[in-house]
């Protein structure tokens, strides 16, 4: 039990659910029940590793966050057992422990004492955490006069630089800007390098993907898959597909409407044989994607696709940094051509989406679609693609 840094035992939370205050009162002075029982999530058995990264979905209202809580130690177990072992900084509802009155840095020295920090500690960090939050002289005054944006900022960078040994955080990666979201995911990967056990919950199911060694899919508060993420997050993407198709808030965490841009796609252009394809490709034709983009900074760049179904099904998708290839580096305007020869999907519409990506994969500095192109076969097919097969008797 020693890299064991999470364990639960028949952990189960529930609520007492009432009509009104006055049947609330009615209880409690009368010891007659008034109030309907609403279990949040139970009974849950699980182990989480030291130094593991720990996916966590499911729909909204599966007890995600009341999951993460429970870690956190935010709200207690209605019944059941939890061990958490080291210091927990959580990422969760952000900046909900500021006190609206006290300045940036006077809520920092309060919640880092809050976290065990001496004030020698927090003294010693206080600079880093004001120099990651970057709101400028906004850090020496009140909170209740901070944007949203500010808000955010601060509380990221506060949680960020308590050096826990378990870090909770429930769709924290998509605050600020572009530049800000890139600094974010920098610092995450950087606590995931140095062994710092992570619980990481998010509708991403790219970001989850591409981040989390082992994830568990939540459904109406009860372990619903367990194990490999690449396993239960196809399985919970199936389950989506199943209910009406794929849910918009699912897909990857882009940022499209920011202040700033790191990058940004141009245009995209579907070419078949020399020509623009329209609203119609030949099965089995030639299919380039030419896509242009252009770097506002020195960064890498990678990029990324994704070749979707009308109906949200995923049929393949690749970037240049699992293959390997070198990144485009900025600033400047690039192009790049992707080619499918004989483009080998059957009949259906689909369209192809571009990202650009980071060194780590998990930060998209943009996200953009193709035009919706129908592929046309003569014959009446069944499945996705063809699959190269031979009739032995």
């Amino acid at each position: 039990m020693d890299d064991v840094a999470i364990h639960t035992e028949g952990l189960r939370k529930d609520y007492h659910i009432y009509d009104s205050p006055l049947e609330r009162l009615k209880e409690a002075l009368f010891n007659r029940k008034s109030h309907d029982l609403f279990r949040a999530l139970g009974p849950i058995d699980l182990q989480i590793r030291k130094g593991e990264t720990f996916g966590v979905i499911g729909e909204n209202g599966a007890g995600k966050s009341t999951f993460l809580k429970l870690v956190a130690g935010v709200i207690e177990p209605t019944s059941g057992l939890i061990r958490v072992e080291g210091k927990v900084s959580s990422i969760l509802e952000l900046g909900a422990g500021f006190h609206p009155d006290f300045t940036g840095r006077e809520n920092v020295r309060l919640n880092a004492a809050l976290y065990g920090l001496s004030s020698k500690e927090i003294e010693e960090k206080m600079e880093r955490i004001s120099r990651f939050a970057d709101i400028g002289e906004f850090f020496d005054m009140p909170v209740k006069i901070y944007s949203s944006g500010m808000y955010v900022r601060l509380a990221f960078s506060l949680s960020a630089h308590v050096d826990a040994d378990i870090m909770v955080i429930d769709e924290a990666l998509a605050v600020g800007d572009g530049a800000y979201m890139k600094k974010c995911i920098d610092k995450i990967w950087e606590m995931k390098r140095k062994g710092t056990t992570i619980l990481f919950c998010s509708h991403s199911l790219y970001t989850v993907t591409n981040f989390c060694d082992r994830t568990m899919w939540l459904r109406d508060g009860r372990i619903e898959a367990l194990g490999e993420t690449k396993e239960v997050v196809s399985k919970y993407e199936d389950y989506l597909r199943e209910k009406e198709g794929m849910d918009k808030e699912e897909g990857p965490v882009a940022t499209n409407n920011v202040d700033r841009k790191i990058a940004k796609v141009k245009g995209i252009r579907l070419m078949s044989h020399g020509e623009r394809v329209g609203q119609t490709l030949p099965f089995s034709s030639d299919l380039e994607v030419i896509v242009d983009f252009e770097i506002y900074e020195e960064r890498e760049v990678y990029v990324g696709f994704a070749v979707d179904r009308s109906d949200g099904l995923c049929c393949y998708a690749d970037s240049m940094l699992d293959r390997g290839v070198e990144a485009f580096h900025g600033p400047g305007l690039h192009s790049l051509s992707i080619l499918f020869p004989g483009f080998p999907l059957l009949g259906g519409a689909y369209k192809v989406v571009i990202f650009l990506l980071d060194e780590t994969g998990l930060c998209i500095y943009d996200r953009e679609e193709s035009p919706v192109f129908k592929v046309n076969t003569e014959e009446k097919e069944w499945g996705v693609c063809i699959l190269p097969h031979e009739w032995r008797r």
